[in-house]
């Protein structure tokens, strides 16, 4: 028995997803291979996303899903979203003029705690 309300993509339709993905595909091994300084986790996190989206909607079948399926997958963004930003402020942080780790022995926090990698270039 079909249900009348699932909609089901054609098989073209799933093809050219599958052919931008594998674009997206080349894009990320292109952007990975070529240097654009501070740019490249941008890049990389935007073909992500946009990966991300198609593989959600077509794949997972968001795109003729309920509105509350569409809210809890806007929410799972926002959160990825907010985590990542969360990260990238405190990776962009790390090495800043204010920071009393970054102007103490250069940053080497963990560099007289034994059993720590740095512990090694202390005994010399």
């Amino acid at each position: 028995m079909q249900n009348d309300e699932h909609k089901i993509d054609s098989v073209a339709t799933y093809v050219v997803i599958y052919v931008l993905l594998m674009a997206l595909l080349v894009g990320t091994v292109v952007a990975a291979n070529v240097d654009l300084g501070r740019w490249n986790t941008v890049v990389s996190l935007v073909i992500a996303a946009i990966k991300a989206i198609l593989v959600i909607l077509f794949f997972m079948h968001v795109r003729h899903s309920s509105k509350l399926t569409w809210i809890f997958a806007a929410a799972a963004f926002v959160w990825l979203g907010l985590l990542l930003a969360l990260t990238m402020t405190d990776y962009a942080s790390r090495n800043m003029a204010g920071n009393p780790v970054a102007r103490s022995n250069g940053g080497d926090y963990f560099q007289g705690v034994p059993g720590s990698p740095l512990a090694a270039h202390t005994d010399r």
